[in-house]
C-alpha cells in the first residue's frame, strides 16, 4: 500500500522497508517449561565391577558345608557319648564295690569274721574237729585256734597287720594243706597268703 505524509502527497514506500510476513496457518503454542529433576543434576554413579570374592561372599549361604563343617556335627555327640560312658563306667564301679561290702557284711559281719573246722591232729578226742576263727579287727589278723575236746588249750595266731583304704573290709580266708594228719593252716587276706606250719602240736607262722 502507497505511504502518505501529512501535507505530502502519496507517494510508494520503497521495498527495501517493506516487511514481510509468512502467513500462520495456526496459533503457535509456548513451549512447555521443564523443571529439572534433583536426581538430575545428580552425578550418575559409577558402577563397581563385581569381584569375584564379593560374589562368593554374597553367595556363601548356598554354597554346601565344606568336610570339616560336617566333621563338627558329629564330634560333639561323640563327646557327649564318651563323657556319659565314663560317667556310667564309674557309677557302675561305685555301685559294685557297694553292692561287694553289702554282701560281705552280710556274710561275714564287722568286723570281718570267719569260722572253720578241720582236723589238724591237735585234738584229744578225735571225733571232735578244731575249731578256727579268722577276725580282721581293725586290719589286724587274729587266728583262734580251739582243739577239738580241748577248749582249754585255745590258741591265738597273729596275722599280718593290713594297712591302706578298706584294710579293715577284708574277710580272712581259712584253707589246708600239706599232710592229711597235720596239714598247714593257709590264711589269704585280699590276695595275701600267710602260712601257719603245723607242728604237732600247734601251729607256728613260716619265715
Amino acid at each position: 500500500m502507497p505511504a502518505t505524509i501529512e501535507g505530502e502527497e502519496p507517494r510508494l514506500a520503497p521495498r527495501s522497508l517493506v516487511v514481510r510476513r509468512r502467513p500462520r496457518s495456526q496459533p503457535a503454542k509456548a513451549p512447555a517449561v521443564q523443571t529439572a529433576r534433583a536426581s538430575q543434576f545428580a552425578k550418575p554413579r559409577a558402577q563397581r565391577p563385581v569381584t569375584t570374592e564379593e560374589v562368593q561372599e554374597f553367595s556363601r549361604s548356598s554354597v554346601p558345608p565344606s568336610k570339616t563343617s560336617r566333621g563338627g556335627n558329629w564330634l560333639l555327640p561323640l563327646g557327649v557319648g564318651m563323657f556319659c560312658a565314663l560317667l556310667l563306667a564309674l557309677t557302675g564301679s561305685a555301685a559294685m564295690s557297694w553292692s561287694g561290702r553289702v554282701l560281705d557284711d552280710v556274710h561275714y559281719g564287722y568286723p570281718r569274721t570267719t569260722q572253720v573246722d578241720h582236723f589238724v591232729g591237735h585234738e584229744i578226742d578225735p571225733h571232735v574237729q578244731t575249731h578256727f576263727m579268722a577276725m580282721n579287727l581293725k586290719g589286724q589278723v587274729l587266728i583262734f585256734e580251739v582243739p577239738g575236746a580241748d577248749p582249754q588249750h585255745a590258741r591265738l595266731l597273729q596275722g599280718p597287720r593290713l594297712v591302706g583304704p578298706g584294710a579293715d573290709l577284708a574277710p580272712v580266708m581259712l584253707t589246708f594243706s600239706g599232710d592229711a594228719r597235720h596239714p598247714d593252716l593257709v590264711a589269704t587276706i585280699d590276695g595275701l597268703q600267710v602260712v601257719f606250719h603245723n607242728t604237732g602240736t600247734t601251729f607256728e607262722p613260716m619265715r
